[in-house]
């Protein structure tokens, strides 16, 4: 085991002096691309306000989709802005690019703690009575048997003295007809129905043609409610306990303490080739397996995705360098010995180290290029900018960033507890949110939307939301549980678009909408997906319009209103940003618009 262990290490430091030799060779000059910025229209100021007057009932009408977008498809087809990327054009280091217009540049992230958002302009009140089920249904409005077929719309509704019947009641004749739509209301001093009466047929007809049913036609929801979740208490270990052998890393709030055996010697006197290789070469001959082995420890204890690990070794590497080119030089180090593909360059304006490292998802509003179909990302800047750079690859270097959030990061410092009430008061969700989380989600550039669609949320705000929400749809029709959820997300959080709030865009994690002031429609819609699939268990596809974003749902029940048709299967549209429009309402605008479906 030992000749074994001894040939592996062998063949490591071999890998390592082959590459060593690469950086020697002189490196070639290169350009990057611009990058891909997501929206190509601004977002309304304003949400959409639902207006009973303009947008009557009408019969329901089928969208037309221009196209169908997988969870494996890059959203970079969608909305292009400068340069296309070809997926199929393999670019090589032998010839370079054209040079870029570099005046495009994206604002960077600000930070929220010391930049507020700007005052935004208010949504306005909408029309009154938009969404019934935010207020209990009255007892008479329950259906006698789950198979009723409803009575006619016209009918006019019993007198409000009325006594309701008795809640053990068993429905009347099976073979009962039902009553004439235009029959008046029963009089007040009708009893309730005898607790030992037969059902009736679950097979009636109703009278009116032009009946609309009042029952669903499925079983009511049924959600087990999750019981709260234990406060998370701040992580123990070794990495997290303070030693003289240890280097203190601040990552998101959370102290982590690796091998600092690192320290000090990456060092770079000048930035030609020979310097660099200089530096990498004196790194695999220190002592640098166990802070590599640290840095996996961080990544399974804090449960982070490969862009957590790109963010850790970027820290640790600025902790234990001296000068920011130095570090650069330690994360393209530490990267490669983690197995993942990235690439340092020299700018060639000015003496600075730059790091492009390759993602498996498109990544909006940052320079890039192309090598072998694999997209490069400068993760750091938004700036394009002339590079030189060794044209050979680390052997170690297998492996792409995952940014999916496949699993919540374990970072809970912090709390900041924030209350969502819908318009009427009748939902309200109280939720404690971990604010080293918002810094760490944050960071992250803008990706695909199924990074945010399919993350999985912080399990104390889950927890909190979902058992807050789930005896509040229990029993309740799919219709009337996802009205419920639709007007608690447009009534529940205050609009603005992400240029008013951060000046650039900005997608929402779940765990975000309860923590920033303002989201927009996209955050909505992320929201209400969510909810959705989690209290109902309905799946839920986006619409992507020029310039918003929606939500359809496909029920198990008969629901009526818009709709699309995915895979043979009927999705009703559900805007979580037309305020006060219920489920099967969509905008005026966008009737006429094909879509892009987003089915994740």
């Amino acid at each position: 085991m030992n000749s074994e262990i001894a040939s592996f290490d062998k063949f490591i430091d071999d890998a390592n002096k082959q590459f060593i030799s690469f950086l020697r060779n002189p490196w070639k000059e290169f350009d990057s691309k611009k990058p891909v910025e997501k929206r190509v229209k601004p977002e309304p100021v304003k949400p959409v306000v639902y207006d009973e007057k303009k947008d009557p009932d009408t019969t329901p009408v089928e969208l037309t989709i221009e196209e169908i977008l997988g969870q494996s498809t890059k959203e970079s087809k969608q909305r292009p802005q400068g340069r296309v990327i070809d997926g199929g054009e393999k670019v090589t280091f032998d010839k370079p690019q054209k040079k870029v217009d570099n005046t495009n540049k994206r604002r960077q992230p600000v930070d929220t703690e010391s930049e507020k958002p700007q005052p935004v302009v208010k949504p306005e009140t909408p029309a009154p009575a938009p969404v019934p089920t935010s207020q209990p249904a009255a007892p008479a409005t329950k259906p006698t048997c789950p198979n009723a077929k409803p009575a006619c719309p016209n009918a006019k509704p019993a007198a409000p003295s009325a006594k309701p019947t008795c809640p053990n009641a068993k429905p009347t004749c099976p073979n009962a007809k039902p009553a004439c739509p235009n029959a008046k209301p029963a009089a007040p001093a009708t009893k309730p129905a005898c607790p030992n009466a037969k059902p009736t047929c679950p097979n009636a007809k109703p009278a009116c043609p032009n009946a609309q049913p009042t029952a669903p036609t499925t079983k009511p929801v049924v959600v087990p409610v999750t019981p709260p979740a234990v406060k998370p208490s701040a992580p123990t270990g070794e990495l997290f306990t303070a030693s003289s052998d240890k280097q203190m890393v601040n990552f998101c709030g959370q102290k982590v303490y690796v091998d600092k055996s690192l320290k000090g010697v990456c060092s770079i006197g000048n930035m030609r080739e020979n310097a660099i290789a200089d530096a990498y070469e004196a790194m695999c001959k220190a002592d640098y397996k166990a802070l590599v082995d640290d840095c996996r420890k961080v990544k399974k204890e804090l449960n982070l995705n490969d862009w957590g690990i790109f963010l850790f070794v970027r820290e640790a590497s600025k902790t234990l360098c001296t000068d920011e080119n130095a570090a650069v030089v330690m994360q393209q180090f530490l990267l490669n010995e983690l197995g993942y593909k990235s690439k340092m360059a020299r700018r060639a304006d000015r003496n600075q180290m730059l790091l492009f490292v390759a993602a498996d998802c498109q990544v909006y509003g940052h320079p890039y290029f192309t090598k072998d179909g694999l997209n490069y990302y400068n993760l750091t800047s938004n700036e394009s900018c002339q590079f030189y750079m060794c044209q050979e690859d680390s052997p170690k270097a297998k492996s792409k960033l995952n940014m999916q959030v496949n699993h919540a990061p374990a970072l809970n410092a912090g709390m900041v507890n924030s209350v969502h009430k819908n318009r009427s008061g009748s939902v309200a969700v109280s939720v404690d949110v971990p604010k080293s989380l918002m810094e760490f989600y944050g960071s992250m550039p803008q990706c695909d939307y199924s990074v945010y669609v399919n993350a999985e949320v912080n399990p104390s705000v889950a927890s909190k939301v979902l058992s807050t929400l789930a005896p509040l749809v229990n029993g309740k029709s799919e219709a009337e549980a996802a009205n419920l959820l639709i007007n608690f997300v447009q009534t529940g959080f205050q609009y603005a678009t992400d240029q008013e709030q951060f000046g650039y865009e900005k997608p929402f994690f779940v765990e975000e909408l309860f923590y920033y002031p303002y989201c927009d429609c996209e955050d909505r819609s992320v929201l209400y997906s969510y909810l959705v699939r989690n209290l109902l268990k309905l799946d839920v596809v986006l619409l992507d319009y020029p310039n918003h974003i929606a939500t359809a749902v496909c029920f198990n029940e008969n629901v009526s209103g818009d709709f699309v048709t995915v895979g043979g299967k009927k999705y009703v549209v559900c805007d979580p940003t037309y305020i006060g429009a219920s489920i099967g309402k969509a905008m005026p605008q966008f009737k006429n618009v094909a879509a892009k479906v987003l089915k994740y």
